[in-house]
Formats: C-alpha cells, structure tokens, sequence
C-alpha cells in the first residue's frame, strides 16, 4: 500500500507540473540574465584574457608577441613571488585557524536559547561588513599608527614600550589578520547562524532524551548537519585570505621589510608598475590554480572528517 501511495503522489505531481503555464518555466531565468550579462563579459571575458596574456610577452607600450611558459618560468625563478606565496600562506592559514572557530563560537552563541538582544548581536556583529573597506584600513592605520595612534598611546600610557604594529616585520602580519577577522568575521558569523537555525529542534530533542551531553550534541548532531553550510564558509574564507590585497596595500604596502607583500601585492605591481602584464598574468594564474587546489581539498577534508 504505501509504494502504491508513493506512486499516486508522484503521478498527481507530475500532472500538476504538466500543466504548470510556461512562464513558470522560463521566469526564473529570466532574472538570472542580468547577473550573466555582465559576469560572461566581465568575469568569464577577463579570466580568458589574463589567461592569453600570461602567455604572451607583452609590455605595455611594446609589441605583443607569443612567449609560451617563458613568463610562467619567470615568475616560479623570481625569489619576490616565492616570498609573496610563503607570506600569503602563511597569512592564510593564521587567518583560517582563526577566523572560523571564532565565526562558529558566535553562531552558537547567537542561536543559543533564551538569548536577549539577539537582533541588535546580528547587527553588532554583521556591521564591519557594511562598511568600506578602504575607510575601515584608513581608520585601522590611524589607531595602530606608531607615532599618533590611540591604541599605540593607549598602550604607552600604561606603562609599556609602544609598539611598532605597522612598522615591525612580526607584528605588521598580526594586524594585517587582526583586521581582516574583524572585518569578514561577522558575515561568516550570520551565515553558520542560518545553517544553525535550519536544524531541526527535534532532533536535538531527541538526543538529550537519550542522555547525550552539551558537546555530544554539538559533535554528532551540530557539526554534521551543518556540513554544507561549514564548507561553504571555509571556502568563501579560504579564498578571501589567497586574495588578501587592500588591507596590506594601505597599511604596510607590502613591508615592512616584505613582511606582508602578499602575491595579488606582487601581481600588482608586476603588472600596472614595472608594466610586464605577462609575467604578472602568469603569477595571477598560478595563484588561481593554488586557490583551486585549496578549494578541492578543503572539499574533500569536510567530507570525509566532518
């Protein structure tokens, strides 16, 4: 009786779709055409072209000629992109380590029953997202400044040495990551709070009419259902941190002493400083092909661990 059930309900559904009008059908995509309309072009159109270019010598003012691997050759023998790739890993995975255990801690807290101010949390915590991020940078250089900033002086005034946030090959890195958390953390934040709020209750239920204990719960029940939303998360963070740019650019420029020149840092100024587009188009690609690997493995590491 209950396959003869499930086969009724799948014919009266598939009677329904049959006489669904047509415009159902095509609305949809409708509206997805302006994002494609400008993503084919801008996005799909610029990938192709660097691409091009990253085999090609071309400088600008000069001829454009084929050149093969020469520029991908170029970049791998250059010690400056080496060093790009060594500083941009090793900001990545401070800023991974940190920023998702943090971005996870506020979720739960967020979710947590019997919470107040639960709104006015969301906002606090989603607001730096809002905010531009060249005049969060300016605001940022201002407070660590070694010479006039607040949080500098503040820390001089209760008796410590001032130290040199931006200006300290050790320290210059931490503030780099420092911001970025504070920045992205929030929007990371709110996303885990939505795959939270998406379990079921009554599953959780369950689990405490069975015994299992606070982080019982969190290990068997939380974690694996939030999967997807997690590895979405990580994702999104992982390749926000390979493509960190605009915070080291207007803090550090890349110093001091190279310790925050990051690789799109070095593809900048290979190709729209020292105008060699091919090289600099190389050392793009390359980086797209470590970002994808990094995506594939974080893939597969949620998979199979989570």
């Amino acid at each position: 009786m209950p396959s003869r059930l499930k086969a009724a309900l799948r014919t009266q559904a598939a009677a329904r779709k049959d006489r669904a009008p047509l415009y159902r059908w095509w609305t949809p995509y409708l509206f997805q055409l302006p994002f494609f309309a400008l993503f084919l072009p801008f996005g799909i159109g610029a990938v192709m072209g660097a691409l091009g270019i990253s085999f090609a010598d071309w400088r600008i003012g000069q001829g454009f000629s084929f050149a093969g691997l020469d520029n991908y050759r170029d970049a791998l023998a250059d010690p400056l992109f080496r060093h790009a790739m060594r500083v941009t890993f090793t900001l990545f995975i401070g800023f991974m380590v940190i920023v998702i255990p943090i971005a996870l801690a506020l979720a739960a807290l967020l979710n947590a029953n019997g919470l107040r101010g639960r709104k006015l949390l969301q906002l606090f915590f989603f607001l730096p997202v809002t905010m531009s991020l060249v005049a969060v940078a300016l605001i940022f250089a201002l407070l660590l400044d070694g010479r006039v900033g607040l949080l500098t002086n503040a820390i001089e005034a209760i008796g410590f040495n001032r130290p040199g946030f931006l200006t300290d090959p050790d320290l210059a890195p931490v503030s780099i990551v420092g911001l970025r958390i504070w920045r992205v953390v929030g929007f990371y934040t709110i996303i885990l709070y939505a795959g939270l709020q998406a379990i079921p209750r009554d599953v959780y239920e369950a689990a405490i009419v069975d015994g299992a204990t606070s982080w019982q719960q969190f290990r068997y029940i939380t974690l694996p259902l939030l999967r997807p939303v997690t590895l979405f998360v990580c994702v999104a963070a992982s390749i926000a941190a390979w493509e960190l740019f605009a915070e080291p650019y207007i803090l550090t420029g890349g110093g001091p002493a190279r310790s925050t020149l990051t690789a799109i840092i070095y593809v900048y100024r290979t190709a729209f400083q020292n105008f060699e587009l091919g090289v600099g188009a190389a050392a793009a690609t390359l980086l797209a092909l470590v970002i994808i690997a990094t995506t594939l493995m974080l893939t597969r590491l949620l998979r199979e661990r989570t």
